[in-house]
């Protein structure tokens, strides 16, 4: 890092980069070292480079907010962001830097980051965050490609590094009341995001969690029995939500059912349970009419009066038969007739019997794929099934180890004993 013209010290650097704690070069190097300003790191899902500030002395990243503005990182508010050019202009004081990394010759073959393995999310060459001529942004995503054959473009969340998924609705779409109320809903959900309506200009851009995989391309056989019971869960817990707030789904398939890596790694402790999470992705267009596939119930079909089905059950339907793509390739471009209908059950004994389905879920599978509607049942009665059981008492386990550890400290705090708190002010 160097002050703007002036010649780069090698021997005495204006800004020291200090090499991570616990290598062979961090003692020397952090003996140097009077006061740390800020870190930089790698973010471990999208692999763009993070600048943390750990100062409450204010640095400023030149054009590195919403709109290309000025962005004021300090600490412990707004304290970190993505550096996303190739020279990055810092203000620290009265001082202006630019921080740029180069690799030439041998060293390029020494210096890798690898790639984030997200579609459409640019693995970053060297140890260069932005070398591409442009650095468009959408608010507070940094936008980067679109993924093949959908409308979604990949990018970053410019403040936190997460990946995000971006959409963009023409105005009079995003006008209609049925992608209004979808919006506002979608909206209410996962607080640690910024807002997902991003804004509108001549279309309206709404943002969610990028996911690495679906249902329909998730590596299966990688995944023990038990955690694709709690990934099916999940997304039983997320239909819930929506038919709680009278929201119809109305086309989930396993391309709908996204899995987000979580920000937990797994270890050998929690294993895979911590390491992924389902969500439904709720369209925000109206389907005009529906492809032939083993996740539209067979009524779709018979009756010529859609609006007469009842359409939580249709919704109970998909899901089911959405989750059948964790052991098996379903028939494409199917209408659900009875002779495939028999096949389905013969799968779902088929791996009953392997098995690879318990029995309580294989019951709940029954039920939601049951031929006629009325035979399915509620989300709610899907959610009381016997299938979750094991995941109910986990969830009490943690929680009880929770209120444990409550009463602990309370006692604790009331035995008498003295406790000092010691702060470590920040250098002047």
């Amino acid at each position: 890092m160097a002050i703007i013209k002036r010649d780069l010290d090698h021997v005495k650097p204006d800004i020291l980069l200090c090499p991570p704690e616990g290598t062979l070069g961090a003692t020397i190097a952090r003996r140097s070292i009077k006061d740390i300003h800020a870190t930089l790191h790698f973010h471990p899902k999208s692999k763009v480079l993070m600048l943390t500030a750990a100062s409450s002395r204010p640095i400023v990243y030149e054009h590195g907010g919403t709109d290309h503005e000025d962005l004021e990182l300090s600490y412990p508010d707004g304290k970190s962001c993505v550096m996303r050019r190739s020279q990055n202009f810092l203000r620290i004081g009265d001082y202006r830097f630019v921080l740029e990394f180069v690799a030439r010759g041998q060293d390029r073959d020494g210096v890798n980051v690898a790639s984030s393995s997200y579609r459409s999310l640019h693995p970053l060459p060297l140890f260069n965050p932005g070398p591409m001529a442009y650095s468009k942004t959408c608010w507070n995503v940094w936008l980067h490609d679109k993924i093949p054959n959908t409308s979604i473009t990949a990018g970053v969340n410019i403040y936190t590094g997460e990946p995000v998924a971006v959409k963009r609705l023409q105005k009079k779409t995003a006008l209609r009341p049925y992608t209004k109320r979808r919006l506002q809903v979608a909206c209410q959900y996962d607080k640690k995001l910024e807002k997902r309506v991003l804004g509108v200009i001549d279309q309206i851009f709404y943002s969610t969690p990028l996911a690495k995989y679906s249902f329909g391309d998730m590596p299966w056989q990688e995944v023990k029995i038990e955690n694709r019971h709690a990934l099916f869960h999940q997304t039983l817990v997320g239909l819930a939500e929506l038919h709680e707030k009278n929201i119809i789904h109305g086309n989930i398939l396993p391309e709908s059912l996204l899995i987000l890596a979580e920000d937990k790694p797994a270890t050998a402790a929690n294993d895979q349970t911590l390491a992924w999470r389902a969500a439904i992705s709720l369209n925000m267009q109206q389907a005009k009419k529906r492809n032939a596939s083993v996740c539209v119930a067979p009524e779709v079909w018979e009756t010529e009066k859609k609006e007469a089905l009842d359409r939580t059950k249709l919704d109970i339907w998909a899901l089911g038969a959405s989750w059948l793509f964790a052991f098996t390739v379903p028939p494409k471009n199917t209408k659900m007739r009875e002779q495939v209908y028999r096949g389905l059950q013969k799968t779902l004994d088929c791996y009953t019997d392997k098995g690879s389905i318990t029995k309580p879920l294989a019951k709940l599978l029954r039920q939601m794929l049951a031929w006629e509607p009325h035979d399915r049942p509620s989300v709610t009665e899907a959610l009381a099934s016997d299938a979750w059981q094991t995941i109910k008492d986990e969830k009490q386990e943690e929680e009880d180890r929770r209120k444990r550890k409550r009463i602990e400290m309370i006692q604790g705090g009331n035995s008498g004993e003295k406790r000092v708190r010691v702060l470590s002010p920040d250098l002047d």
